[in-house]
């Protein structure tokens, strides 16, 4: 018997291991789908049924595309007009993606909210690294890591890669002490191993934070954020993990 096709879209950078993030979303997929009534994809064109899960990636949509999990990076979209006019979406990220498919793009959309790394906590054991039981972890926006892999920090301090292989950066998150951020999955995993975390917004991105407010509101977390690492301050981190139903999440899963 033949299996039907399934293709992931997700962004797939080519630097190093790639973002993780976007790779994270593989990952995921391949354990939720289905294998014995499926095969999945990646990237592939002219396919029939196609999905997009993890990250900020809902405007490569197109129509009849399934969505489990994205969320939009800015409100208007910054790469533009989104052309679908259906899709079949099962859950989004948050609140904020939600009331733009379901209010501006008219989409049938269920109030099932959870960016699905949240799920890694069912999926991944991470492997703990005892070096880095004490430190506080740093993850930086791929886009600045160089920025303060230069910085002369203190010894307690550890710089993660976002661009290292997905399970080196999650062992890392959950081996440290505490996280500081400016990557949006580096809070997620933070969320998702109960592992105390706080935003950075330091060096400002061009998409802004909608994206860290769309997660936020899905947890009910208060927006906080430090504006560089001096103002790390233990009172500020958030400790609560994630509140997200993983079964429901889970259960949205349209290709079981």
């Amino acid at each position: 018997m033949n299996k039907e096709k399934i293709n992931l879209i997700y962004f797939e950078e080519k630097i190093e291991h790639g973002n993780f993030g976007d790779e994270i979303s593989k990952f995921v997929v391949e354990k939720l789908i289905n294998k014995k009534k499926y095969d999945l994809v990646f990237n592939q064109k002219n396919i029939n049924k196609n999905i997009i899960a993890v990250g900020s990636f809902l405007h490569s949509a197109k129509n009849n595309y399934y969505i489990y999990g994205t969320g939009l990076r800015t409100n208007p979209p910054i790469e533009g007009p989104q052309s679908y006019t259906h899709l079949n979406i099962s859950a989004c990220r948050g609140p904020k993606t939600y009331d733009f498919l379901k209010n501006t793009k008219k989409q049938k959309c269920p109030d099932v909210f959870g960016d699905p790394a949240l799920l890694l906590k069912e999926l991944y054991t991470p492997k703990k690294i005892e070096h880095l039981t004490n430190k506080i972890g740093i993850v930086p926006h791929k886009s600045n890591y160089k920025h303060y892999k230069n910085l002369n920090l203190p010894s307690n301090y550890h710089i993660i890669n976002p661009r290292d292989l997905w399970s080196n950066v999650v062992n890392q998150i959950y081996s440290c002490k505490t996280i500081i951020s400016s990557s949006l999955h580096g809070l997620i995993i933070s969320d998702t191993y109960s592992k105390p975390n706080i935003m950075l917004y330091e060096i400002k991105l061009n998409e802004g934070t909608f994206k860290f407010t769309d997660y936020y509101e899905s947890q009910k977390r208060p927006f906080i954020y430090i504006n560089n690492i001096n103002e790390y301050d233990e009172k500020l981190l958030y400790c609560q993990g994630n509140k997200i139903d993983l079964n429901t999440l889970k259960n949205a899963f349209p290709f079981k």
